[in-house]
């Protein structure tokens, strides 16, 4: 299964009001403290926005997930993940059993579009059939 998602394009009111306010806080920085420090914000919200102002897309399959941003593309194995939580922009996918807080660093979170109900169930299913399979291998390996 493969989507596409990309925030900025689908919030133009928040897209440009976030537009102007970068821009001005970066005009300040630019007169008042220098340009060195203004390139260095620019590059700075560029990196850490990318993912709202240019679209990432994700394509799940049996075994692997790949999610390619601008910058980088990343392949995980699906039997990495032990749990999918639901959010309210998408789902994170979490390689241990129960609630921590390690689950936001050791997940991958999952932006989802705006039909988001066929993804949800796919990627749920694959999870979940992953987890049965390893332990229907570690039963038969005792």
């Amino acid at each position: 299964m493969n989507w596409s998602v990309h925030p900025a394009k689908d919030n133009r009111i928040k897209t440009i009001l976030s537009l102007v306010f970068i821009m001005g806080f970066l005009s300040y920085v630019f007169v008042f403290v220098g340009f060195i420090f203004g390139f260095l914000g620019l590059i700075i919200f560029f990196v850490s926005l990318h993912s709202y102002y240019f679209p990432t897309s994700y394509e799940i399959n049996e075994d692997e997930l790949v999610i390619k941003t601008i910058f980088v593309t990343q392949r995980r194995k699906l039997k990495e993940f032990k749990k999918v939580y639901k959010g309210k922009n998408g789902l994170l996918l979490s390689p241990f059993k129960r609630k921590t807080f390690l689950n936001n660093f050791r997940g991958v979170f999952l932006l989802l579009p705006r039909d988001r109900i066929p993804v949800e169930d796919y990627v749920e299913q694959c999870i979940t059939s992953h987890n049965e399979t390893q332990k229907e291998e570690s039963s038969k390996n005792v």
